[in-house]
C-alpha cells in the first residue's frame, strides 16, 4: 500500500509541476527591446553597417518599402550598406508597444520610423515616415534578434495647393 501512495504522490507532484509553466517576465523583456531599440537607433546615427545587422538572428528577414526581402543577416548587411552609400540616408526609430510572448522567447516591437534619403530622380533630400513591426527570438546567449522587420511607409505628403 506504501508503494501506490508513493506513486500517487509522486504523480500529483509532476502534474502539480507541469502546470506551473513559470511566466516571462514581459516586462523585463519590454526593457531589453527598449534598450536594444536605443542601440540600433545609436548604430544607424554612427553608419556602421556590420553593428545595424548585428541586431539581426543569422535566419531573419529584412523587409524594406520599394527592396526586395534581405534574407539572413548578412544579406541585410549588404543592403544597409547600399543604402548608407547615400550621404543624406539616416533613419530614426522608436518602440510603441511591446509584447512578449507567456513562454519568453517571442517578442515583437511596433514603432514608428522617418527616414531621410536622396530622391534618385529629383536629387532631392527627401523624408518618409511610417510604421514598423520586428519580431524578435531569444537567442541560446540571452540576447534578442530580430528575426523579422518589416517597414510601411505612411501616406504620402499632400499635394501642395495650386492658386
Amino acid at each position: 500500500m506504501t508503494r501506490v501512495s508513493i506513486a500517487t504522490a509522486s504523480a500529483l507532484a509532476l502534474l502539480f509541476l507541469a502546470g506551473c509553466k513559470q511566466q516571462a517576465d514581459t516586462s523585463a523583456i519590454s526593457d531589453a527591446l527598449k534598450a536594444d531599440t536605443t542601440q540600433w537607433n545609436a548604430d544607424w546615427s554612427a553608419r556602421d553597417a556590420a553593428k545595424i545587422a548585428s541586431h539581426y538572428a543569422a535566419d531573419a528577414v529584412m523587409m524594406d518599402p520599394g527592396a526586395d526581402p534581405s534574407n539572413g543577416s548578412q544579406a541585410a548587411q549588404q543592403a544597409v550598406a547600399e543604402a548608407l552609400k547615400d550621404p543624406n540616408f539616416t533613419l530614426t526609430f522608436a518602440a510603441d508597444r511591446t509584447d512578449a510572448s507567456s513562454s519568453g522567447d517571442m517578442a515583437y516591437v511596433q514603432g514608428h520610423f522617418t527616414v531621410t534619403q536622396t530622391d534618385p530622380a529629383t536629387h532631392a533630400k527627401v523624408s518618409q515616415n511610417g510604421s514598423y513591426v520586428t519580431v524578435y527570438r531569444k537567442q541560446a546567449d540571452g540576447s534578442w534578434k530580430a528575426v523579422a522587420d518589416i517597414a510601411s511607409p505612411g501616406a504620402p505628403p499632400p499635394a501642395p495647393k495650386k492658386g
